[in-house]
């Protein structure tokens, strides 16, 4: 047994021995520290408008920037404290504009890989926002832009910066970020247009009241409102609003939409009675033959519909029809229907005698097939039918 052992000792020792020389190839991260993580310095942006009524983005603009690459790994923001003490000693003003000597210059007694000067300028109602990263080393620099008034315009070009500085390809943009960056006065707001034939109905902008409905479709509710995201709500009575399906619940009207700086937006109020909007699900067909009398007609349709029930479930109908007049053994209008509910078969045949209208119905699952045979006629018959749902009905809402 001893020379056996002693493979499986060797035999065992080889395979230690390969999966440590596979680690030591294909692992080198994790036997060995990571690189130092690149070092940049921002320097304090400048303002192109000279307004100083906008000198108030300098802070913005780099507290964005240096939030988001001081959050990546990789990267080591350079403290401002030692920007401005190096500054101070050095007697330098390093602005957005310094010239890329001087920047490099400040690097290298910054112990900074990169250098990052910037400026932005006012165009219309966006910020054209510039950065130049200086690679202090080589003095080799390279150029950002975006345009945009939110914070995701800042966003954006930290992404970029984080690509060209360590390749990574990290998404920064957020739907909090869609705030705007200006400030409240510099904001030029839109105009929103709001047509309803709803009279007296009250309309919420995120949820602060604005106004009432004109009750004229043609004459819009004018409304001034900042740019950015908002919500405007319509409310009438309990009566008054839109439906939710498949479940067919109940709730106001409103509709979310983005309004540009100076920009205008037209919406129109989808506010319905519940009753209106509970019809018009609620009848899935209606449609009619006619025969003319004494010419042996006979007139055939079919359809296929399908509909959604309240359970998200989808029912499908099929509807084959046959209609014409008979002579024996009575006089009148004969209808032969064949109808499949979820595949399953039904077939009905209804006659009404001449001079006479005679209704029937038929109560199937979810729905009711009424049909109506119209033999009052001296020259003609009709055949009405339709489909109705019966999951839903007019006057639910108030229950």
């Amino acid at each position: 047994m001893k020379p056996n052992q002693n493979k499986s000792k060797e035999y065992f020792k080889s395979i230690s021995l390969m999966f440590i020389v596979f680690l030591f190839i294909f692992s080198p991260l994790a036997l060995f520290p990571q690189q130092n993580p690149v070092s940049l310095a921002v320097l304090p942006f400048e303002n192109m408008n000279g307004n100083p009524d906008q000198d108030y983005l300098k802070g913005i603009i780099s507290y964005i920037l240096i939030e988001d690459l001081s959050g990546s790994e990789g990267i080591l923001v350079v403290d401002r404290q030692n920007i401005d003490d190096l500054l101070e000693e050095q007697k330098l003003q390093i602005t957005g504009l310094i010239d890329d000597a001087s920047a490099i210059e400040a690097g290298q007694l910054l112990g900074a890989s990169f250098m990052l000067k910037g400026s932005y300028v006012f165009l219309g109602q966006d910020i054209f926002i510039n950065i130049t990263l200086i690679d202090v080393e080589t003095g080799s620099s390279r150029t950002f832009s975006q345009r945009g008034y939110q914070e995701n315009t800042v966003h954006l070009l930290s992404e970029k910066l984080l690509k060209h500085m360590i390749g990574s390809n990290f998404s920064l943009e957020v739907p909090s970020g869609e705030r705007t960056i200006l400030a409240l006065e510099q904001q030029v707001p839109g105009t929103l247009e709001f047509f309803s034939y709803i009279i007296d109905a009250r309309v919420y902008i995120d949820e602060e009241f604005v106004g009432y409905t004109t009750g004229d479709a043609t004459v819009p509710l004018i409304l001034e409102v900042p740019p950015g995201k908002h919500t405007v709500r319509v409310h009438l009575t309990d009566n008054f609003g839109v439906l939710i399906l498949p479940e067919v619940t109940f709730q106001d009207w409103q509709k979310k939409f983005n309004l540009l700086p100076g920009d205008k937006i037209v919406l129109e109020d989808g506010t319905r009675h519940f009753n209106e909007s509970l019809y018009s699900i609620k009848q899935l067909l209606r449609e009619s033959l006619k025969v003319d009398l004494g010419k042996d007609e006979k007139k055939q349709t079919s359809h296929l519909l399908d509909f959604i029930d309240r359970e998200g479930k989808k029912i499908k109908l099929e509807l084959s029809l046959e209609f014409n007049e008979i002579v024996t053994p009575e006089k009148g209008g004969r209808a032969v229907i064949n109808f499949r509910y979820q595949g399953e078969e039904y077939n009905f045949e209804y006659f009404s005698p001449h001079g006479k209208d005679t209704d029937f119905s038929e109560e199937i699952g979810k729905i009711r097939l009424d049909i109506g045979l119209e033999c009052n006629s001296s020259y003609k018959y009709e055949l009405d039918y339709s489909i109705w749902r019966t999951d839903v009905w007019q006057g639910m809402h108030r229950e």
